[in-house]
């Protein structure tokens, strides 16, 4: 059973918005993301991260760059389920992610070479996010992370599980479970 946000944060609003608010504000300092400088907060009732900036509030939808939708969207997952662990609620302990490299990568990025500089330290700072958010829960937070991108770094190496690569004929879905040829129409 999911219990809806809203809901599961209701236990007292003032002193829950504070803990939510200082872990999300947290990670997007740590991911150098516009606006953390900000008071950052959680809105439910909108389901949106605002920040409470001296010119007056910035929600989500107008922070700007794919890199920072994806990161408020990390910090805040991993904040909340932060706090549903510590408050022992019934929510699932797993987060699944679908490439959170492609905001660095251009779409026909095919995984080789490994990206340099400033995109490849922000992708780096995502990862280190979630590692510290597993390692603070003590393995009560499972994150499964799905990704093209194949870092040579050792904080992305030390935690691939497995790599399914299509021209070795393996793939997350096994080619022998799809029973009917995809049209072209379709795709």
């Amino acid at each position: 059973m999911i219990i809806p946000a809203r809901r599961a944060l209701s236990h007292s609003r003032h002193t829950d918005r504070a803990h939510a608010r200082r872990w999300i504000e947290a990670k997007a300092a740590a991911l150098e993301l516009d606006h953390s400088d900000a008071p950052i907060r959680l809105d439910v009732n909108r389901l949106t991260v605002v920040a409470d900036t001296n010119e007056g509030p910035v929600r989500l939808a107008d922070m700007g760059s794919a890199e920072n939708h994806l990161g408020y969207h990390v910090a805040t997952l991993l904040s909340l389920h932060e706090w549903f662990s510590e408050h022992r609620n019934p929510v699932p302990r797993t987060l699944i992610l679908d490439q959170p490299s492609q905001v660095y990568f251009p779409p026909d990025y095919t995984g080789q070479p490994t990206p340099q500089g400033t995109d490849l330290s922000h992708l780096l700072n995502v990862y280190q996010t979630i590692v510290n958010s597993t390692e603070a829960l003590n393995g009560a937070l499972q994150v499964i992370v799905v990704e093209h991108a194949d870092l040579a770094d050792p904080l992305f190496r030390n935690h691939v599980i497995e790599r399914w690569r299509y021209s070795n004929n393996q793939a997350l879905v096994p080619p022998d479970w799809i029973t009917e040829p995809i049209d072209e129409e379709d795709e």
